[in-house]
């Protein structure tokens, strides 16, 4: 029996390219401090709704449709990139990130996450936190270097972006980075 193709994927929401360039002006910034960071590349800067793993191929176009189905009526959203801090917190950083303000997003993320856990997805345990991820610490060398930069931007605005579709990407880990192709893209109304 041949072996069915297992594809690493999610579910997102793409930003504007003019909040993305203005992040990535932070992130320029951030890089000088010289911490210990993996930076999200431009390419990562999504607002990732449902990480589904590794799925097989036809289960995955089942996610396609179940989730379009889901959304079908779904008004597009507004979102403002706003403010910067880190997962658990800013003083025991693990994930960077830039805060998203958007009345919706989190019932759009519940949607999608009871959408998926009928087709046997576990439900997310954690509450949905909006935001956009800037890099991840590798270890906490330079950490006070950087935490003195990231405080100087903790309200900064990065904009506004209209969210009018839903994006599931494919993943694919490599040594420089994931590598994320679109796979299906669900328009809102």
């Amino acid at each position: 029996m041949p072996e069915v193709e297992r594809i690493r994927s999610f579910i997102a929401v793409e930003l504007a390219e003019s909040v993305r360039a203005a992040i990535g002006t932070l992130q320029g910034q951030l890089a000088g401090a010289g911490a210990d960071v993996r930076w999200v590349g431009a390419g990562g800067m999504h607002v990732t709704l449902k990480f589904l793993g590794s799925v097989d191929a036809p289960r995955l176009e089942r996610v396609h449709a179940c989730v379009a189905a889901a959304l079908a009526g779904q008004p597009a959203l507004h979102v403002r990139a706003r403010g910067v801090g880190a997962f658990p917190s800013l003083r025991r950083p693990s994930v960077l990130w830039v805060g998203l303000q958007a009345e919706g997003l989190a019932a759009l993320a519940r949607r999608i996450d009871t959408a998926v856990t009928g087709l046997g997805f576990a439900p997310e345990a954690r509450a949905f936190t909006p935001h956009v991820t800037l890099g991840r610490m590798k270890s906490l060398r330079g950490w006070d270097a950087l935490h003195a930069q990231l405080a100087a931007h903790l309200d900064d605005d990065f904009g506004d972006s209209a969210i009018g579709a839903v994006t599931i990407f494919r993943s694919t880990l490599r040594p420089a980075g994931s590598l994320y192709t679109v796979l299906w893209t669900i328009s809102l109304n």
